[in-house]
């Protein structure tokens, strides 16, 4: 039998004979092209591509401060209380003092809502059925007559099969045979493929803001100071400077009340002075008379 020629070209089945190298166009895209290191110069040209743009959102000093750091400004807004009530009896208004009926006159009669007051006895009539009459106890012999109602009946008890399974743990399960569920047709390259991480796993990080590997340093970021006017005044800057804004915190004048020495005085260390103010007796008072009258004796 003549002995099959193979060609030289290809894959060499053959352990004594070397397969050539071959070359095929290559796989990446252009994303990972830049990703390739040529020279330093080249690496130039690409600085600033991958930095964030102009995403920082600058907000208004005007009305509520999101920013716990702000003070927000005071704001006016109209009221909303009635400046005219309607008199009663036309539209419902609300006033201070209640009207007749406000307050709910509770019943003498049921059960008492109020503590201090204690609840009358009520009979009615009974909820027990027949069967919680059966449970009560007269006599022994009467007991004797129920005997057996409250044991189970034929056929409650439930047989276990003894075969497959047994739920019982005091008896044994035979041993069972099942089909396996093992895969007999797979290929070894396929699980080494399924461990291999594809294109696309490996999340390049930005060299620019702040990095999450703890291997690399975060440069400083610079930004726009949130200090308010009122803080610039308390910065010191020379004891002449300092002196420009003496008094500025010490109550200005008319900001304590001078009490008049004149009437009843609100400090203890003043004396009261001496009033004088009319009488409230009455001028014209008559004795009665103790001794009883006619009719006075039934």
């Amino acid at each position: 039998m003549e002995r099959p020629k193979r060609s030289m070209f290809g894959k060499q089945h053959e352990s004594r004979k070397s397969t050539a190298p071959m070359y095929g166009f290559g796989s990446s895209d252009r994303s990972n092209m830049n990703k390739v290191f040529v020279t330093s110069e080249h690496a130039k040209a690409m600085y600033g591509k991958e930095s964030p743009g102009p995403v920082y959102d600058t907000k208004s000093s005007l009305g509520r401060q999101e920013s716990s750091k702000n003070n927000s400004s005071p704001l006016f807004s109209f009221g909303t209380a009635d400046r005219f009530a309607k008199p009663a009896g036309t539209v419902p208004t609300k006033t201070a003092v209640p009207g007749p009926g406000t307050y709910g006159q509770p019943s003498s009669l049921g059960k008492q809502g109020d503590s201090t007051k204690q609840t009358s006895e009520q009979a009615g009539f009974g909820s027990s059925t027949r069967t919680m009459k059966e449970k009560v106890f007269l006599s022994e012999e009467h007991a004797k007559t129920n005997f057996g109602e409250g044991s189970p009946g034929p056929a409650v008890y439930n047989m276990k099969q003894a075969c497959g399974k047994q739920a019982d743990s005091k008896r044994e399960s035979a041993a069972s045979w099942v089909f396996s569920s093992e895969e007999r047709f797979k290929y070894d390259y396929v699980e080494r493929a399924a461990k291999v991480p594809g294109a696309g796993q490996y999340n390049a990080i930005g060299a620019v803001g702040s990095q999450a590997d703890s291997k690399k340093n975060s440069l400083p970021k610079y930004s726009f100071g949130t200090s308010g006017r009122e803080q610039r005044g308390k910065v010191y800057i020379s004891a002449d400077h300092e002196k420009s804004a003496h008094g500025m915190n010490s109550p200005g004048p008319a900001s304590v009340g001078g009490k008049s020495s004149i009437g009843r005085q609100s400090n203890s260390k003043n004396p009261n002075g001496s009033s004088w103010s009319f009488g409230s007796a009455r001028r014209f008072v008559y004795n009665e008379s103790r001794v009883p009258g006619p009719g006075a004796y039934d």
